[in-house]
């Protein structure tokens, strides 16, 4: 059974704990996957909520909850679900990403998910080019590649799964990596792809919290990014006919023809 079908079939609860931009798109996306979302931000809430949830996913954009963030890990931690953390903003503000960096260090998630220039942020402990992918790597990415190297390390001390996304996905835990093509420019064109994308990686690690997991979710979401933008351009749309097809094509997936 594909990993999708077992979502669609055991329909895991996602606890995200997210920003106010990307909300309403990570929910649906959810949906579209076969599983079920809940937006709970309130401290006095979110220990019971996780508890009960399969999965929880804490978005750096979401600064103004960090006390729910630190209550929901704990509950997360002690429940043995899946933990992921997208840095999102954390190469442009220190207080961001000082938090995000001890939220790593003392409750150790399942998967970091974050662009190329979040993911040195995180590892350098300083500013990076903001919102930048383009500009952080210029060559094309192999396993050999110093930037590959350098996340396997911070992978492995960390004992986390990091995915490093942009044009090649690289997602490691420092022992085994995979590099990820499959994508389409128009993913960097709307907000929140990258929000829906970690909500995704959260989902799939509730079949199973391991590296090859975290890059099928990868590859999935690449796919349906592709085909989302072959539909887009051939209906002559634009970057929001993207954002609803790349949905559309989540919902999709492994449906009976």
């Amino acid at each position: 059974m594909s990993i999708i079908k077992e979502i669609r079939k055991t329909r895991p609860i996602i606890h995200c704990i997210t920003n106010i931009v990307t909300v309403n798109d990570c929910a649906n996306i959810l949906l579209a996957a076969g599983a079920s979302p809940i937006m709970a931000h309130h401290p006095a809430e979110v220990e019971e909520v996780t508890t009960k949830a399969d999965c929880l996913v804490c978005n750096m954009g979401a600064l103004e909850n960090y006390e729910a963030m630190e209550i929901a890990m704990e509950a997360a931690k002690r429940a043995g679900h899946p933990i992921v953390i997208d840095p999102v903003g954390v190469s442009g503000s220190t207080y961001r990403r000082e938090k995000c960096i001890s939220l790593i260090k003392r409750f150790q998630p399942t998967c970091v998910r974050g662009n190329y220039s979040e993911i040195l942020a995180l590892m350098k402990e300083c500013n990076t080019a903001a919102g930048l992918d383009g500009g952080i790597v210029k060559d094309e990415i192999s396993r050999k590649s110093d930037l590959v190297r350098q996340i396997e390390a911070y992978a492995k001390r960390q004992g986390v799964i990091v995915i490093a996304s942009g044009k090649t996905d690289i997602v490691t835990d420092g022992s085994l990596t995979e590099l990820v093509t499959d994508g389409h420019p128009m993913m960097r064109r709307i907000t929140g792809s990258g929000c829906m994308s970690s909500v995704l990686v959260g989902a799939f690690l509730t079949v199973k919290k391991d590296t090859d997991t975290a890059a099928a979710a990868c590859r999935f979401i690449g796919k349906a990014g592709e085909k989302a933008a072959q539909e887009t351009i051939a209906d002559g749309g634009g970057t929001m006919t993207f954002r609803l097809k790349f949905i559309d094509e989540v919902s999709k997936a492994d449906m009976p023809e």
